[in-house]
């Protein structure tokens, strides 16, 4: 026989009342046992019965879902959930001690509790150094670590800002704050030079530490050149403190300053030993005067033993238990009716969600969706975004800060803590459904900044699928991208304008030529090329529309995306097509081809010719491994050297170091038996090799104050031929980059009154001395990069987003081929193996272009990826590349720019076979056709 209801608690007031009317409600519906009432509300049947049980107030999610498996009047009983609650708030008037989801503040030092000893850590470490980095996993807590701990304990002023998308102009504008100068004036000193941090910190603010907190936010959301501009800024500042979520370790790794500032000077933010949670769980209250039950303490640190990345869970808990106490005790009670440390946050979250109005949600949605910055083999992140592009009632802003789902501050707004996005169901599933719509706007607002970066340069702007694919992200677009994509469509339509001019024209001459037929007696010849000129219009339509499909598919069906580009192109053989076939066929094949290979440290470098890459194996083994396709074949060791790699032009020999940088030079033409050559005694840092000569490029190497490596000079040439490197003069301190072809040499100078630089030609002769031979003046004002071409003939160099391109084919009088304006470059610039393709790598898509026409430049086809920023690209063929990946792991994608192979090679395989089916849903009205001739 069922066990009766035990009688009702509480003290008879309003709770018990509204406990009574439960089990009324309930008997009314026929009594049902409470397992079954468990199976119709979707609760535990304990959960249910302490509901109406009459000593506390149950949640209201609890409460509805009981109501309405009791058939009750769900609105009515919401309204009397929503008076209770309101009246138990006005009884907990303390502020609660905890901060939920936020991070702790400098100002809430004496709350902060349990990160002592790490706290004193990072202080010694400072004191130490002057470039320290506190790594830890998201919600491990390193934000409250910097600003509750660290900064309130420096005996020294402190400056602490995160990146965000527009590092110069955040640490500008804090910086003038904090001196009482003007932000414009300060940004445009800093810019001009990132040592300009450093001399204005000694002349006006000495002493000040630098604590860049989410220094992540560099690789996920600033773009290169002010990425770039940080870390030298900080990595040349008199102290600086930054804190990295440990994912983005290996971005780290990938910029030379951050490695040498790091090396020596990292901090890891591990989990918190039982000891420290219970500090962290009790002294809070314990400074109001309130006691946490023992048995809380004992579940909450259970409960989240051992996990590095659990803070602001309990800190959420513990704020949500905090609301739910009763007189001066927390209790487990409590707790486990906020949700406890596993669902705490999704409830709130879930509560503040459904608190709000079908507009109020959409627009919560799209808030919600802004504020996250996709991983790519990381996790998701945040992303904070100036409120100035949200077009959201400030109301609702409020609302959701004050449910510490997101933080304001003056001109921002970002998520509270990452916990939301791991915690949350409905985000989670906002996020998936969204993913590929999320990387397109991504991709738009990096395209938004370069363009204005660039003074609105047209060349930046959106064209054909791009363009369209950005219009259909709807009410995701931001007002910066509204006007960068009113600027695309106001050119698209200029050229479309442009179009129509020129169809008119050919109708002109379409009419004319009617008239002469006609003339001449004839009307069938008329009839016969009007009708020839309406099919081939009416096919480029057909193609088009296919291609956009193709490309809108590609994220999420890579290969019903290559089928559909090849229908396309089979249509009509148009821009469009091409680049959606090159691009989706390119996809198909990466996905065929499964999970890319996982390498140990560093991204793999692939050699010149593309045949093989060089990689650490899982044991942290440098070896070879053959490239053919995707298959990955593991080849010869090459011991235990660090991952800075350089190759020759011709992939026969490589330079490796150590962290002494002392150099290592290998024969790698026998893959399976690499044979170690020659050892070079450092510190010596090799940015280029020629064996043939004999020659290498390489700085000498000397340790810093602070231990960290920086050149000691300039770029210089050594001879090897001897048994000891003699340094072969070819430069001075102006020197900025030296760079090698065979006996030809670029030597990259700045101008002696500072604005601009000149490449400089010269030819090694028998004597080891270089003979000068020409000279060139760069028109870019920014020096990043210069590269010979495979083959010799062209060289270009790089800076500002911008390349240009010298014929060298008489060294003695170079010929300036491209200009900056010619070439919009984000990334760096490949060639063909034969010298006549030239590359431009920018975010994820590469432009091609022919140099076989003198002086022209002439578009094969644009290559979009699904995966990010791509950093190198190199030729297997004339024809065929493989591109690698900004990604952690360094992915690749092989792609062709032989479109006709890629028909031929897709014709022959039958996994890309155009059914009836596919045909007839693209081109509804229009009879089948022979895809492959």
């Amino acid at each position: 026989m069922p066990r009766g209801e035990r009688p009702l608690g509480g003290d008879g007031g309003a709770l018990s009342q509204f406990a009574g009317d439960l089990r009324k409600l309930r008997d009314r519906a026929g009594k049902p046992s409470y397992r079954e009432l468990a199976r119709l509300a979707h609760y535990s049947a304990t959960a249910l019965s302490e509901a109406a049980g009459g000593r506390k107030l149950p949640s209201l999610a609890v409460t509805l879902a009981y109501v309405s498996a009791c058939n009750g009047d769900v609105e009515e009983w919401e309204s009397r959930w929503r008076e209770i609650a309101a009246e138990e708030s006005q009884e907990i008037a303390a502020e609660s001690p905890y901060v939920g989801l936020l991070s702790f503040q400098p100002e809430d030092v004496d709350r902060f509790f349990g990160r002592e000893r790490l706290t004193v850590e990072v202080g010694l470490a400072v004191r130490e150094r002057s470039f320290v980095g506190l790594f830890g996993a998201s919600g491990s807590g390193k934000s409250s670590v910097l600003r509750a701990g660290l900064v309130p304990r420096l005996n020294a002023p402190a400056l602490v800002f995160t990146p965000g998308p527009r590092p110069l102009e955040e640490c500008a504008t804090r910086l003038a704050e904090y001196t009482g100068t003007s932000a414009v004036d300060l940004r445009e000193e800093l810019a001009r030079d990132p040592a300009n941090l450093r001399r204005r910190i000694e002349r006006h603010c000495p002493g000040l530490v630098l604590v860049v907190d989410q220094f992540e936010e560099v690789f996920t959301q600033a773009a290169e050149p002010e990425r770039q501009w940080l870390i030298k800024a900080l990595t040349g500042a008199p102290k600086t403190v930054i804190g990295v979520r440990a994912d983005f370790y290996g971005h780290c790794g990938r910029h030379p300053e951050l490695v040498d500032a790091l090396r020596g000077g990292q901090v890891l933010v591990g989990p918190m030993t039982p000891d420290e949670l219970r500090r962290a769980i009790t002294e809070p209250a314990a400074r109001l005067g309130v006691k946490v039950e023992t048995a809380l303490v004992a579940r909450l640190v259970a409960d989240v033993a051992g996990q590095a990345a659990a803070l602001p869970l309990v800190s959420h808990a513990m704020a949500e238990t905090w609301r739910r106490r009763r007189g001066m005790t927390l209790t487990l009670t409590a707790y486990v009716e906020a949700g406890g440390v596993e669902h705490a946050v999704a409830r709130t979250a879930e509560a503040a969600f459904s608190s709000l109005s079908n507009d109020e949600q959409r627009c919560a949605r799209l808030l919600f969706l802004r504020l996250i910055a996709l991983g790519e083999g990381t996790e998701d992140t945040k992303r904070r975004v100036p409120r100035a592009e949200l077009d959201i009632a400030d109301s609702l802003l409020d609302q959701l800060a004050a449910a510490r789902l997101i933080s304001l501050d003056r001109e921002s707004a970002e998520l509270t803590h990452e916990a939301l996005i791991r915690s949350w169901p409905r985000l989670r599933d906002w996020i998936a459904e969204n993913r590929d719509r999320l990387r397109t706007h991504r991709q738009l607002v990096d395209a938004t900044a370069v363009w204005e970066a660039d003074g609105r340069d047209p060349d930046a702007l959106y064209r054909g699928v791009r363009l369209t694919q950005a219009e259909a992200l709807g009410d995701l677009i931001g007002c910066r991208e509204r006007e960068f994509l009113d600027a695309s469509a106001e050119l698209a339509r200029e050229h479309q304008a442009e179009e129509r001019r020129h169809t008119h024209r050919l109708h002109q001459f379409v009419v004319i030529l009617a008239v002469v037929v006609l003339l001449l007696g004839g009307t069938a010849v008329y009839a016969f090329l009007v009708q020839r000129e309406a099919t081939k219009a009416a096919d480029a339509a057909m193609s088009q529309r296919g291609a956009l499909e193709a490309t809108l598919r590609m994220g999420s069906e890579p290969h019903a995306a290559a089928r559909t580009a090849l229908a396309a192109y089979s249509a009509a053989p148009t821009d469009q097509a091409r680049d959606a076939l090159l691009s989706a066929y390119a996809a198909s094949r990466r996905a065929l081809a499964g999970p890319p290979a996982t390498f140990g440290g560093a991204a793999p470098v692939v050699a010149p010719g593309g045949n093989f890459l060089v990689a650490r194996d899982g044991s942290g083994i440098l070896r070879l491994w053959s490239l053919s396709g995707y298959n990955l074949v593991t080849r010869g060791p090459l011991g235990n050297a660090s991952e800075h790699i350089v190759f020759s032009a011709d992939g026969r020999y490589l330079a490796v170091h150590d962290e002494s940088y002392n150099v290592q030079i290998w024969d790698v033409g026998d893959p399976d038996h690499p044979r170690r050559i020659r050892d070079i005694a450092g510190p010596m840092a090799v940015s280029g090799l020629d064996l043939a000569t004999g020659v290498v490029v390489a700085n000498r190497m000397i340790r810093d104050a602070d231990g960290k490596w920086q050149p000691r000079s300039p770029a210089m040439l050594w001879d090897l031929r001897g048994p000891e490197p003699e340094q072969i003069f070819v430069g001075g301190d102006l020197v900025k980059a030296v760079a090698i072809h065979g006996d030809l040499i670029a030597v990259v100078r700045n101008d002696m009154r500072g604005a601009g630089f000149s490449v400089e030609l010269h030819r090694l002769g028998g004597g080891r001395v270089p003979e000068h031979l020409s000279s060139v003046t760069a028109k870019i004002p920014y020096f990043e990069a210069v590269t010979f071409s495979p083959g010799g003939r062209f060289l270009v160099v790089q800076g500002n987003n911008q390349a240009e391109v010298w014929d060298l084919s008489d060294v003695d009088t170079p010929w300036h081929w491209l200009g900056p304006a010619d070439v919009s470059a984000g990334g760096p610039i490949g060639f063909g193996a034969d010298d006549t393709t030239l590359l431009a790598m920018s975010g994820d898509v590469l432009r091609l272009y022919s140099l076989r026409d003198q002086g022209q430049l002439r578009e094969l086809g644009t290559i979009t990826s699904t995966m990010s920023g791509f950093w190198r690209v190199t030729a297997q063929s004339p024809t065929s590349f493989v591109a690698q990946s900004t990604t952690p792991s360094g992915g690749l994608l092989l792609f062709s720019t032989d479109v006709d192979q890629v028909v031929r090679t897709m014709c022959a395989d039958p996994f890309y076979y155009v059914s009836e089916g596919d045909w007839a849903r693209l081109f509804p009205d229009t009879p089948r056709r022979s895809v492959c001739r």
